[in-house]
């Protein structure tokens, strides 16, 4: 049985999260800021240094490829994209600079880690890292520059995962897996992988290579927020703005509660009502002494409180349909 001690300490405190993380990309060049500003779906452009934003690289179809999280520094653009996927955003974004001055690069030198949870300022404080205590009280995706007399240079984020706020912090190598161990030596608990992917799922908050794919619209995987209606064009922007106009949107992502204790797998099909071909699960997880919770992709026909059918070798699995994301988000 999993240990309640890391739930109660995402609550009240905080812990540590240290799993693939991301891969970070670095942009420089003089025209960084307008060359993604006008190519990914997000805002950029006129974001000072300290402030970031979430944003979208598209295909010319309006399919998600990447969901990025880039904030604005001094000299550069630093990009968090999921582990694995750095390379093929940075060749993604370099095919389209053709006339500018835009280069963009791996980080191979740093990795990430996360400290989630109300006091994850104090978190890192306790373990030599001098956090501004307004960080976590300042806009998603601000973010700072602090020296530890132990680690070093270190860059910390406001961010969210989990379903919960917390702080990113990117950092060399031998100095991330330093400050690993200091945190666990202060008493912070880690949060197990499993716990973390049930925590994402009850927050509905999608994942790249399970919800996020590239066959699959913004609006379908709840990033509609990733998109900016009020600029220019963008990689995309015509199928994008067609389905919000026409108010085309045939599929959402949406949280399932199973009724009984049974797991679904991802691929599983759903039916609902006179619906027999209504979606399909995407991510399935489960907190303890709680029955198992679902992300999938469904007909936006369905409701929320229905209830539909999986169909899990060779059984069917009763499940609600508990909470949808919001198509185009919430600004």
């Amino acid at each position: 049985m999993v240990d309640m001690t890391s739930l109660q300490a995402l609550r009240e405190s905080a812990v540590l999260v240290d799993g693939a993380g991301h891969d970070v990309l670095r942009a420089t060049g003089n025209d960084r800021v307008t060359f993604l500003h006008r190519i990914t779906s997000g805002t950029i452009a006129g974001k000072s240094p300290g402030q970031g934003s979430r944003t979208l690289l598209l295909d010319v179809r309006g399919r998600v490829l990447a969901s990025l999280l880039a904030f604005v520094r001094a000299r550069s653009v630093r990009i968090l994209v999921a582990g694995g996927q750095g390379a093929d955003v940075a060749a993604g974004l370099a095919k389209y600079a053709i006339m500018d001055d835009f280069q963009i690069a791996l980080e191979t030198e740093v990795a990430t880690l996360a400290i989630l949870g109300p006091r994850a300022a104090l978190a890192l404080g306790e373990a030599g890292v001098p956090v501004p205590p307004t960080l976590l009280e300042s806009p998603l995706y601000d973010h700072v520059e602090v020296t530890s007399e132990a680690l070093g240079l270190l860059w910390i984020a406001h961010g969210r995962a989990c379903g919960a706020d917390g702080l990113c912090v990117v950092a060399n190598r031998s100095a991330r897996d330093a400050l690993v161990a200091a945190l666990l030596a202060a008493g912070t608990p880690r949060l197990s992988p499993q716990v973390a992917e049930a925590l994402r799922i009850s927050a509905l908050e999608p994942k790249p290579g399970s919800e996020i794919l590239p066959e699959r619209f913004p609006v379908e995987v709840g990033l509609g927020a990733a998109i900016d209606h009020g600029k220019g064009c963008y990689v995309g922007q015509e199928t994008i703005v067609r389905m919000r106009d026409r108010g085309i949107i045939r599929k959402r992502l949406v949280l399932l509660r199973l009724t009984g204790d049974d797991m679904p797998a991802p691929g599983d099909k759903i039916a609902a009502a006179e619906q027999p071909a209504a979606g399909q699960i995407t991510s399935v997880g489960c907190l303890p002494d709680e029955r198992p919770v679902a992300l999938a992709i469904v007909a936006s026909a369905v409701p929320v409180g229905a209830t539909v059918h999986i169909q899990h070798a060779g059984n069917t699995l009763a499940a609600d349909v508990a909470a949808e994301s919001a198509p185009w988000g919430k600004g």
